[in-house]
């Protein structure tokens, strides 16, 4: 299986596209309305708080100038608080790609299930299933993998740590691997003879991604705990596109998040990990 040249610099860009479109309410790029809210409730404080002040400077303060400032002085520090909370939530980790014009292609829809097999839909037409893992091969030599199954085709899915594999008998017709780039991990899917690009990061793997091809379109896919959504190039047979649904279901998974509160996770990769759902 070889590589496709990537002549659009996209594997040595750092705006990789993988973490989804950037939100559209990041402070950043377009105001987040949230940020704004608080922000003027902050700054309208500001000034009644000044006023206030000028008032118990110039001419003496009220009683009911003393509880409005001690309301004031109470509700600031939560304002504040409020929002940089906007602003954390708006400038979220997902990576910065902008992408807003995705290809059309195939509609296809994994529904995963830790213990069952896994429904698959493709265009809304054909259906498949991709099986629990099971093990295949010689009685010492059995691993482990999972059957797609679209129509009357029906291929067979290896996972060895971060990379898969899929066969059509002994015969490798598509695997996706990623590069470790600091915290980042650049995946190549290699399926059906397109190959997808897409970035995500180690610690967080947040719901929309985008997937750009080999010839500069990209394509977005929706990734949650119980169900894998993309559309995907035209040219990709039901088994390929259940395969990148598949590895997209993969690399949700590959992450353990940390309990301690730290909002991290823990790459399996690196960790002695060698095969998982």
């Amino acid at each position: 299986m070889s590589g496709v040249h990537d002549e659009l610099g996209l594997e040595a860009s750092p705006s990789v596209p993988g973490g989804g479109p950037a939100s559209p309410w990041r402070v950043g790029r377009v105001s987040s309305r949230f940020f704004w809210i608080w922000a003027l409730l902050t700054v309208a404080c500001l000034a009644v708080l000044g006023a206030v002040l000028t008032a118990w400077i110039g001419t003496g303060i009220s009683d009911t100038g003393i509880v409005l400032f001690v309301l004031l002085v109470i509700a600031l520090p939560l304002l504040l608080a409020a929002t940089f909370a906007a602003v954390g939530a708006a400038t979220d980790s997902r990576v910065d790609d902008d992408v807003r014009d995705y290809g059309v292609g195939i509609g296809s829809v994994l529904h995963t299930a830790e213990y069952a097999d896994s429904p698959f839909e493709f265009d809304g037409r054909l259906d498949g299933t991709v099986s629990r893992p099971e093990k295949r091969g010689k009685k010492k030599g059995k691993r482990e993998g999972r059957t797609l199954a679209v129509g009357n085709e029906s291929r067979w899915l290896e996972q060895r740590g971060n990379r898969f594999e899929l066969f059509d008998d002994r015969e490798l017709v598509a695997t996706a691997s990623p590069h470790a780039r600091g915290p980042w991990r650049d995946w190549e899917i290699d399926v059906d003879g397109r190959v997808l690009r897409m970035r995500t990061r180690v610690e967080r793997h947040p719901p929309r991604r985008t997937l750009i091809d080999d010839l500069g379109r990209a394509w977005r896919a929706d990734v949650t705990k119980g169900r894998v959504a993309a559309r995907l190039p035209d040219e990709l047979s039901p088994l390929g596109a259940a395969f990148v649904l598949c590895v997209l279901a993969g690399i949700r998974d590959t992450v353990v998040p940390v309990t301690s509160g730290s909002g991290g996770g823990v790459d399996l990769a690196e960790s002695g990990w060698t095969t998982g759902d």
